[in-house]
């Protein structure tokens, strides 16, 4: 796994999560949640999850979550899939806002274990990228988990197998500010000279300009400063004279220093050596966040400048700032958005750096980086721009080492050479570099002279760097240029323009959503991220991406949404909750009271047909047909699905030849499961029929009271397995054969695992096929468990290979014949 996971929490736990280890303020509640899961409200708020299943399905191939009704009781379950857990992920509070400051509280949860191998555990983070360790769960009522975020929102996760959880509640507060601006002090500077360590200090509307509102030093002081409405609320504006800065960190700040909610605007730092317009961290590690640092300029960092400091930057936006371009200076300048300098570590996350400039012989317009390293996740470095000879105008690194860059977006920046990125510069031992490009989009950057032979999008030279699950796209000159890299596999599972030799490398327009260059989200007819909305594009083929689902097979998708089609998707949303949604896994539903009209993605927004439901799925979706009686004959069409029952078995009788038919030469992931077929009485037809060398599965179907069970022609070859075929006028089986099935002909019944003998149907005359039991069947009529005088041969005889799956113990481990096995509505045995 290439991108940040827990290996990064643990070293900046400090950094994201932030306890009140000082002065305790009074704290406010500001938000409450709560869940019975009475609803599907999981589903709905939850931020991403495992697939939703109904209960009385047979599992998919997949861990999924289902609810549980239990009497009076409904509850969330979790069921793994060989050993991958099901997963659900909330986001408090639920959507993209963010609470004001701060937050800490409790999370309280029901769990009960269903098995001895079942867990459940949590993961926590800030931000829904970097995770801390998982902790593990005892069963009761009422588990508390405590919660605390400096970014104002709080993430958890929820990983388990055999648990059911319910009743749960959250509790969120933010603490009350101490001193207040200007009602307490006049000056942010006052306000801080008069703090103590824990002390937060809220800065009310306005714009504050002037001694004591710039040049703020936090003294080394462990405070949060913040705004009472956000940046563009509260302005420290820096214009009225140059050599002045907005915030400067300079006595060994750590973490517990926060900077949040301001626009720093028009600071300037005019001389030779300056560092830091906006905002300058000399040997400290303050955390900034919710900042927009705005036309500011220095010779070294523009917007932000950083030396020997370990910063945290969350959240802000950097843009219009400038390094270099002063005469008194002539130097050139580094930095325009973020200058690094000598062994500075930082941490920059959802952040925007655009719009920046340098000006002659200059290095870095967005990022500059010496003899530092710094890891920027979830940022957009865009449109900034390079005068005279430059190199790198998205990002330069020079004498730096573990550059990493993770779900970037670089774009509409200009230079001579890598227009986006450039790595391994003006001399020096490049080889010390170590640049990893994770799921980034490098696009529409510019390159401002004759050098077309060079790298537009990315320009590297010996650095030991790595391109994975990117786009590279509407660069000038050549995408990319990599001089004597280290590595000898560079690029992978990239989309390069004009293509680059490397595993999963593709040459195809990545189809973002604005041609224009202001949204790389990817287009999908099945859903894509627009402003805190889902929008469905046109569904012809050239409205859906191919870079979606085609990133490093053994990456995880992370917080991609459903459908996701178990692939991460290249480019920067890849890997996030604004990854654009695949046309592969999706799950469509049919319902006897639905509509062809409908989405066909919920129950009760259902398709009101077999046929129409498998017209608009794609190969890897999955069919689930509510119980009813469906009267119409449905072709596969070729399709690559699976088509079972979501509840009790559903009921299909054909409307004029054959039920099922399959006559495009239907592989083996083409799946029929959990099927009563029954009624199919033209002289032309029957139950199934097949042609055309096909080879779909058709597992745990009842196959009954027909004119003929499943015909095959045309070197069809279905693979038959846990099915009853009975009572069928004129024959069950022609030219196939079947396995660990329930067979009336004798004939037919010679494979392996076959049986013929009665089913012992509990009333056939009534349309009860479910099996007699001594120790127990489902009754459709009140929902009991009667018990019966003899038992089933079908029961515990289909394919031991295969899973029993949702039946209810005691199962005897073996899966039973016909259409409820497999499922909650299976008879029991005795073992």
């Amino acid at each position: 796994m290439r991108t940040p996971g827990t290996s990064w929490f643990c070293t900046t736990a400090a950094i994201l999560i932030i306890a009140a280890v000082y002065l305790i303020p009074s704290p406010a509640k500001a938000y409450e949640y709560s869940d019975d899961f009475s609803s599907d409200k999981a589903e709905r708020d939850s931020n991403f999850h495992s697939i939703f299943w109904p209960q009385g399905a047979y599992p998919p191939q997949q861990a999924y979550l289902y609810f549980s009704n239990n009497g009076d009781e409904r509850e969330l379950g979790f069921r793994d899939n060989n050993d991958d857990p099901a997963y659900i992920c909330y986001r408090f509070p639920e959507g993209s806002e963010n609470l004001a400051g701060s937050v800490f509280g409790e999370l309280y949860i029901d769990v009960q274990l269903l098995e001895s191998s079942g867990y459940l555990s949590y993961e926590l983070s800030a931000d829904g990228t970097n995770w801390s360790g998982s902790e593990v769960l005892m069963t009761g009522t009422q588990q508390e988990i405590p919660l605390e975020s400096v970014r104002g929102s709080c993430y958890i996760k929820f990983s388990g197998t055999g648990v059911l959880v319910d009743n749960l509640k959250v509790n969120l507060y933010t603490l009350s500010a101490t001193i207040l601006v200007p009602d307490d002090y006049a000056t942010i500077q006052d306000a801080i000279d008069n703090a103590s360590d824990g002390d937060i200090i809220e800065v009310g509307r306005g714009t504050y300009t002037g001694e004591g509102n710039q040049d703020i030093d936090f003294l080394g002081l462990a405070i949060t400063v913040r705004s009472s409405d956000g940046p563009g609320y509260t302005t420290i504006d820096c214009s009225d004279s140059e050599g002045h800065r907005g915030f400067y960190f300079r006595r060994n700040e750590g973490p517990d220093s926060v900077l949040r909610g301001f626009t720093i605007k028009g600071a300037t730092m005019s001389g030779s050596n300056d560092i830091g317009g906006g905002i300058l961290c000399d040997v400290s590690s303050p955390s900034i966040v919710d900042c927009v640092i705005t036309e500011c300029a220095a010779e070294l960092g523009g917007g932000i400048g950083v030396n020997r400091g370990s910063p945290t930057i969350i959240d802000c936006i950097i843009e219009d700032c400038r390094a270099g371009g002063f005469e008194q200076a002539g130097s050139g300048g580094k930095g325009g958005g973020i200058g690094l300098f000598r062994s500075s570590d930082v941490m920059i996350m959802h952040t925007q750096i655009r719009d920046n400039s340098c000006y002659d012989n200059s290095f870095g317009v967005g990022v500059y980086c010496w003899q530092s390293s710094a890891l920027f996740s979830n940022c957009d470095i865009s449109r900034n721009t390079a005068q005279g000879y430059v190199q790198g105008g998205g990002a330069g690194c020079t004498g730096s080492s573990d550059i990493q860059f993770v779900n970037c977006v670089i774009s509409n920046n200009t230079a001579e050479i890598g227009g986006g990125l450039s790595a391994g510069i003006s001399g020096g031992n490049s080889a010390d570099e170590h640049v990893t490009i994770t799921n980034c989009t490098i696009a529409h950057n510019s390159l401002s002279g004759d050098q077309i032979s060079t790298g537009g999008g990315i320009h590297s030279t010996s650095s030991d760097i790595t391109i994975v699950n990117s786009i590279v796209w509407h660069n000038d000159g050549l995408p990319i240029v990599l001089v004597d890299p280290i590595s000898i596999n560079p690029v992978l599972y990239s989309c390069v323009e004009g293509g680059y030799p490397g595993q999963g490398n593709i040459d195809s327009d990545p189809l973002f959503a604005s041609s224009s260059g202001n949204d790389y989200h990817l287009r999908s007819f099945i859903g894509r991220y627009q402003w805190n909305n889902w929008v469905l594009d046109n569904t012809a083929e050239n409205e859906y991406s191919p870079c979606i689902d085609a990133g490093d097979p053994q990456d995880p998708v992370g917080a991609e949404p459903v459908t996701n089609g178990k692939y991460i998707n290249m480019g920067a949303y890849g890997g996030t909750a604004e990854a654009s949604k695949s046309k592969y896994g999706f799950i469509l539903h049919v319902n006897k009271s639905g509509s062809d009209s409908n989405s066909g993605t919920s129950r009760s927004d259902a398709f009101a047909t077999i046929q129409y439901a498998v017209r608009m799925a794609c190969d890897g979706d999955t069919i689930l047909v509510w119980p009813g009686t469906y009267r119409e004959d449905v072709d596969l069409m070729g399709r690559a699905i699976t088509l079972q029952s979501a509840d009790e078995a559903a009921v299909v009788k054909a409307s004029s030849a054959y039920a099922f038919s399959f006559e495009m030469g239907e592989s083996s992931n083409c799946v029929v499961r959990n099927f009563i077929i029954t009624g199919c009485n033209s002289i032309d037809g029957g139950a199934i029929f097949l042609d055309n060398r096909s080879t779909p599965r058709l597992t745990n179907l009842t196959i009954t009271d027909n004119i003929y069970g499943i015909h095959a022609v045309g070197g069809a070859n279905p693979d038959i397995v846990n099915c009853i075929l009975w009572n069928n006028t004129n024959g069950d089986l022609y030219h196939c054969n079947a396995s660990y099935s329930c067979i009336q002909d004798n004939e037919a019944a010679g494979g392996i695992g076959n049986i013929s003998m009665d089913p012992l149907f509990a009333d056939s005359s009534s349309g009860d096929y479910h099996l007699k039991s001594r120790y127990g069947r489902y009754s459709p009529i009140d929902g009991s468990w009667p018990t019966d005088t003899i038992s089933s041969p079908c029961i515990d005889t289909g394919d031991p290979r295969d899973d029993p799956g949702r039946e209810q113990r005691p199962h005897g481990a073996r899966i039973n014949m016909g259409a409820y096995g497999g499922t909650p509505f299976a008879s029991l045995s005795r073992q």
